[in-house]
């Protein structure tokens, strides 16, 4: 699992919000059905693709649903943080997993910071 799914490189703040904020729970969310709800009183439910560090949500196979309840299909859908109201958390117990995984590498990080070395968690090493 990267620390940001974008096929871009992330700098330390960007890498700082994904491993302290809410944005690492949402990220945990990648290929998973849910539903978003805006600051405009609509909602959006799909799959969501992306989510990069500064949580920038890119979604697929997505129903827009307006404020009269009325619902548009889309293929592609972006959110942009400030638009984001809730995020509603499936319950599936991958999430946890997945959880527990960002906050292995949080401390495998930070103990990498603070003794200058290597530390291996399972198959992978953090550099």
């Amino acid at each position: 699992m990267s620390l940001v799914t974008m096929n871009r490189k992330c700098d330390r703040k960007e890498r700082f919000f994904s491993l302290n904020h809410l944005t690492g729970l949402v990220q945990c969310l990648i290929n998973q059905n849910v539903l978003i709800d805006l600051q405009n009183e609509t909602s959006v439910a799909g799959t969501i693709t992306n989510v990069d560090g500064y949580m920038n949500v890119s979604m697929k196979t997505v129903v827009y649903i307006d404020q009269l309840g009325q619902q548009f299909p889309m293929d592609n859908f972006m959110i942009l943080p400030k638009y984001i109201r809730y995020v509603h958390i499936p319950k599936e117990p991958n999430i946890d997993l997945n959880l527990a995984n960002k906050i292995r590498l949080k401390k495998s990080l930070q103990a990498f910071a603070a003794g200058n070395q290597l530390v291996q968690y399972a198959d992978s090493a953090i550099l």
